[in-house]
């Protein structure tokens, strides 16, 4: 079939109109991956044990996790910094004989079934250091332990009036321990 000569002509000057005007980009092809370019956004900072426990009494008081009666028997904090910021915290609740666990992170709090037993003993909070006063009492005990194993968090737990701070990394793991009411070395 033959296409006369003025229709590809018309075609051309199409062409080069919506060239120039920027209908048609002459620039190279985007790069092949979707055209999706990523968008790095930064980590949460983390939230200190106090105010993830602030947080859950407004939750309380709205209604949202009904926590009345329980007594707390262990504190866990995952990857927390010096600072006292953790990704997320959880913590061992008693109601009665039932073991209740409570689990913060990003999306807020929520129960979580865990079938982990809880130590006798109930956490005190106005008796013992937070967690940030603690870690920062402490950084000269930490901070060393971090470097040797080049890790930029900790995990915590609280129970039995002691925090046991764990340090892990690839290159290893090492277990500190803490009296919580005052910061104490446990050897």
């Amino acid at each position: 079939m033959r296409v006369p000569g003025g229709v590809l002509a018309l075609l051309a000057a199409a062409c080069i109109l919506c060239t120039a005007c920027g209908c048609l980009d002459t620039s190279s092809p985007p790069p092949s991956g979707g055209g999706i370019t990523s968008i790095d956004l930064p980590e949460p900072e983390g939230y200190t044990l106090t105010e993830a426990l602030a947080e859950l009494d407004i939750l309380r008081v709205e209604g949202g996790l009904n926590i009345t009666g329980t007594t707390m028997h262990q504190v866990l904090g995952n990857r927390v910094t010096l600072d006292g910021r953790a990704a997320a915290w959880a913590i061992g609740l008693k109601d009665g004989e039932e073991v209740r666990w409570l689990t913060s992170g990003i999306t807020g709090w929520r129960e979580t079934s865990l079938r982990a037993p809880l130590p006798d003993d109930e956490v005190n909070m106005t008796g013992i250091l937070s967690p940030e006063d603690f870690l920062a009492a402490q950084e000269g005990a930490i901070r060393p332990a971090m470097v040797r194993l080049d890790a930029s968090t900790v995990d915590i737990m609280l129970a039995e009036g002691v925090y046991t701070v764990t340090i892990r990394s690839n290159a290893g793991v090492e277990v500190l321990a803490f009296r919580a009411d005052n910061g104490e070395v446990i050897v």
